[in-house]
């Protein structure tokens, strides 16, 4: 049997960062990917996302300055924003590879199961490792329903040829949001259906309420406590029962309930790994808990939020500790993320809600920003921030933001959290203006 130093499982951005630098390092490693290579982020998730957002983006801003300084129509030609981005993804497997086996890495292709302890096998072939590390991502979370295989997931979604005309999303979460934005601002009757009674749970209620009827405004149908109890056909189109007892009537119904760890099929109990719900349980090295050869990163760890700059960071905490064990821990702590919604819902630090359970005496600093001079020329129709501030010691533990330029701003919050600046240094900054992050004065 082959022997490596490191083998790892799956290619996005906390394999490659692992295989890549394991390999500089000195490490002789194999990779292998069940899939093309190139994971999640490149290939099917945030990068060829960005590409439709952008588009829809710059429709929907020319659209809103229509009356205000701007004439004439434009629209998104659908087929031909697909094929512009198809040409970001489609050299990615290739190039990634290529540049894998160009710091000698040996690239498999294939499915890989755990043998035991020590050994995994791909493709009939069984190989021995030192370590081994899980960067295998996630998947669409089954939705347990009749008719599950008539909804198409968001990578479906997003190489359509031709959209169609009626479209629901089920689930209330980022990716419906996202997606639902784009499809509707080319031209799609879109339905958000949320089992829940709030969407976007995981963000700021106050801010997603903003968003919300902003959606709203724009004719995209959100309805709450609705779970989809069953898809099934109807004449030459689909109907998603609800059990609200109101049936939605649609072209298509994709999935944006959420995703699970890819982990089936591993057969991580003859390894002795031990995964829950949200994925391989691990330590704060990021090693298993139950075997010290294995590691997991990315989606496939039970650690810190599923996020592509997370998983980088995961990667070379384990890479750090292959070359020097126990040099280096993984620290959550500050991790911004971002709805690519319209306008843009972004968040770094604690809720509202979540300060006050940690028993800290705070202030909160909620501003409705729609009539903002920075909101106004660039005619966002929701705008606002709730910025966080504990009292004692005037840090700022969280930033809650929404409107034009709301992606960006947040970066600004979390490198402040992260270097120890005080809301005071951020106020007595001198900012470029006029400019969305010259607003931070006034928020704070």
């Amino acid at each position: 049997m082959e022997h490596f130093d490191v083998f790892v499982v799956g290619t996005g951005v906390a394999g490659q960062t692992v295989a890549g630098e394991a390999a500089e390092a000195g490490k002789r490693v194999a990779v292998t990917d069940v899939r093309e290579y190139g994971g999640t982020c490149s290939r099917r998730g945030c990068i060829p996302k960005k590409v439709l957002y952008t588009a829809a983006e710059s429709v929907e801003r020319v659209r809103a300055h229509v009356g205000a300084g701007v004439a004439g129509d434009v629209r998104i030609d659908w087929a031909g924003l697909v094929a512009f981005k198809r040409t970001f993804t489609e050299p990615v497997p290739e190039r990634i590879e290529q540049w894998l086996s160009g710091l000698g890495v040996t690239t498999l292709h294939g499915a890989a199961r755990f043998v035991s302890a020590e050994e995994i096998e791909v493709d009939g072939r069984t190989y021995t490792a030192d370590h081994f590390v899980l960067a295998s991502g996630a998947v669409p979370r089954p939705l347990g329903i009749p008719g599950e295989d008539l909804v198409v997931d968001s990578e479906a979604f997003m190489d359509l040829d031709s959209l169609p005309a009626r479209i629901v999303f089920i689930g209330g979460g980022y990716v419906s949001f996202e997606f639902a934005h784009i499809a509707a601002a080319a031209g799609s009757e879109v339905t958000i259906l949320h089992r829940g009674a709030r969407a976007l749970e995981g963000f700021d209620p106050d801010l997603a309420d903003w968003l919300v009827g902003a959606y709203r405004e724009r004719g995209i149908v959100l309805r709450t406590e609705a779970h989809v109890d069953e898809v099934l056909r109807s004449g030459g189109g689909l109907v998603a029962e609800c059990s609200d007892g109101l049936p939605v009537v649609c072209d298509m119904v994709v999935h944006g309930a959420g995703r699970i760890p890819a982990l089936d099929g591993l057969a991580l109990d003859a390894a002795g790994v031990v995964a829950g719900p949200h994925g391989v349980e691990v330590d704060a090295s990021m090693r298993s808990t139950t075997n010290p050869r294995v590691f997991a990163v990315g989606d496939a760890a039970a650690s810190g939020a599923p996020l592509t700059p997370v998983a980088t960071i995961q990667g070379r905490v384990v890479v750090a500790n292959l070359v020097a064990p126990g040099s280096t821990i993984f620290n959550p702590a500050v991790t911004p993320s971002v709805v690519f919604s319209a306008p843009p819902l972004a968040a770094v630090g604690l809720t509202e809600e979540a300060a006050r359970a940690a028993g800290l005496e705070i202030e909160v600093k909620l501003n409705d920003m729609s009539e903002w001079a920075s909101s106004r020329w660039a005619r966002s129709d929701a705008a606002g921030a709730k910025i966080i501030v504990e009292r004692a010691t005037d840090r700022i533990v969280g930033a809650h933001l929404v409107g034009s330029h709301a992606e960006e701003v947040i970066n600004v919050f979390a490198a402040a959290m992260r270097g120890g600046l005080t809301a005071t240094d951020l106020r007595s900054t001198a900012w470029a203006y006029p400019t969305s992050g010259s607003d931070i004065v006034y928020l704070l």
